[in-house]
């Protein structure tokens, strides 16, 4: 009994200690990865609603927050970290917690596949490639040398989309899709079919995905057992857990009227967002250098079981993005059937690590007892982490020496009930930043129709009135209930009875109107 006693205790110490090395190459990962201020980027749009909600200044009789949520499961989860906590940072956590599990699943995989952790030296030396390839000093590098496009070249999808990026988001949660992936290399069909369906869930964009990652599943399965009672209840679980999240985006967004659908999608796909839905926008010969990796990656996970679980999406992304050129279908362009490659690309950039690891350690098997090895791979995973925690601070730094924080603080100040901002079209920060309500702004768009042709039409208000630069134009705006201007320096030299001064500096202007 004693023997058995001090072996269970061995056992759950070496439980604890491999859960906090997990936890600590996590972090590091995370910090590696790095994560921009909040809230920088497609926060203003995702998180306006749970914000709204929660009580968040003033944002609830904001125009865009009372239109229909695209993402009501995510807006559901800031409205429960506000409301609850009020504390914001809370969203820094959750993503460095998506980056882990990201980061343990992807090695999980490949360790499934070549073995990897069956050597410590291999183990160091592809965790460490990991990192470099996902570390925010290569995508630094390859910005400088080669241009924006490229910085996320090994780990991105087509259209500059992808699983991770700089902000926590709806799309983040594309990590479970890699999940999902380890889950049914683990014989968890089940359990894998439920986490792709919880990345659609968050954020449906993810259904054309999760589908052709359910299809391969099925195929798999049944190629391995040969029992269509297992291989239907897979697909039976992956449909029933979406139907929710389907139906509500039907009822929402695919019910609309043919005229007025047709109209919305034209300006959603044309004018707002082309560089994710043109294929002419976005074919590029970054397009072509991503398609070689997803190639080459392919070649690497021949007759592995992994092979065909990435090749069913390959196949159907292909499909559906050739019907899309050939039909120019604004409909089908808006469910982004490239969209697959987001977990495509840094899982055949992965396999090609994986693959490198073997090979050098196959045809120099001395590696395997060189201290040397864990050295390098140290000193790799310290520099990039490093160098992200460098650029987590330059970036705080650049979000507090932004030219707008005086004109957003200002009005911060100075919020009260009834006020309606009129700002500048490419001033996306402003509601997050302030709480105030705006007429408009060019970044954070609704996505049902009617919304979606509202947007288009203040849009077009609030660019002639920045253009136009006249004080007819300030009476008029008045007139759409807007009580307050952000107005740029092009501007200072009105002087307009409809308004008055209330704050200047060298860039932005305050002026509320009579």
């Amino acid at each position: 009994m004693p023997e058995t006693g001090s072996r269970r205790l061995a056992a759950s110490k070496k439980v604890g200690l491999g859960l906090l090395y997990g936890i600590l190459i996590g972090l590091l990962f995370a910090i590696t990865y790095t994560q921009s201020p909040l809230y920088t980027s497609n926060q203003n749009q995702y998180f306006l609603h749970g914000l709204a909600r929660a009580g968040f200044g003033y944002l609830e009789h904001d125009w865009l927050a009372n239109t229909l949520d695209p993402t009501p499961v995510f807006s559901g989860l800031v409205y429960l970290t506000y409301r609850l906590t009020h504390t914001p940072q809370l969203f820094y956590l959750y993503y460095a917690i998506l980056l882990g599990i990201y980061l343990w699943c992807l090695v999980g995989i490949f360790d499934l596949i070549f073995k990897i952790s069956q050597d410590r030296a291999r183990l160091a030396l592809f965790l460490a490639l990991v990192f470099l390839v996902h570390s925010a000093a290569l995508r630094y590098l390859l910005s400088r040398t080669l241009g924006d496009s490229w910085s996320y070249i090994l780990e991105d999808g087509m259209a500059s989309q992808r699983l991770l990026g700089p902000v926590f988001q709806p799309s983040t949660f594309g990590v479970l899709l890699v999940v999902s992936i380890y889950l049914f290399l683990k014989k968890r069909p089940i359990l894998a079919v439920f986490a792709a369906a919880l990345a659609a869930i968050v954020h449906p964009t993810y259904l054309l995905s999760a589908a052709a990652l359910t299809i391969a599943y099925m195929i798999v399965q049944y190629s391995e057992t040969r029992k269509w009672k297992g291989t239907l209840l897979t697909g039976s679980v992956a449909l029933l857990a979406v139907l929710p999240i389907l139906a509500y985006v039907y009822t929402s967004f695919g019910s609309a009227p043919l005229d007025s659908a047709a109209r919305a999608q034209d300006i959603l796909v044309n004018y707002r967002i082309p560089f994710h839905a043109l294929i002419g926008r976005w074919f590029d010969l970054t397009s072509v250098v991503k398609l070689i990796i997803l190639a080459a990656g392919l070649v690497v996970l021949w007759k592995t079981r992994l092979f065909w679980i990435l090749m069913i999406p390959v196949i159907a992304g292909v499909l559906l993005t050739f019907i899309q050129v050939i039909s120019r279908n604004n409909a089908l362009a808006l469910l982004f059937p490239w969209r697959v490659s987001t977990f495509l690309v840094p899982l055949a950039t992965t396999a090609l690590l994986a693959w490198l690891v073997i090979w050098l350690f196959r045809h120099w098997p001395g590696l395997a007892r060189h201290n040397l090895i864990f050295w390098i791979s140290g000193l790799i995973i310290l520099s990039v982490t490093m160098v992200g925690m460098i650029r987590i601070r330059l970036d705080f730094q650049r979000q507090a020496s932004d030219p707008e924080n005086g004109a957003l603080a200002f009005a911060a100040a100075n919020a009260a009930p009834g006020q309606y901002y009129l700002v500048p079209i490419d001033m996306q920060d402003f509601r997050l930043a302030t709480g105030l309500p705006i007429y408009v702004e060019f970044k954070s768009i609704p996505y049902q129709d009617q919304d979606v042709l509202e947007w288009s039409r203040r849009i077009q208000v609030a660019d002639l009135f920045y253009k136009r630069s006249e004080c007819g134009w300030v009476e008029k705006i008045a007139s759409y209930g807007v009580t307050h201007v952000i107005v740029t320096p092009k501007m200072f030299h009105l002087k307009c009875s409809a308004w008055e001064e209330l704050y200047q500096d060298p860039y932005y202007g305050v002026y509320r109107l009579r």
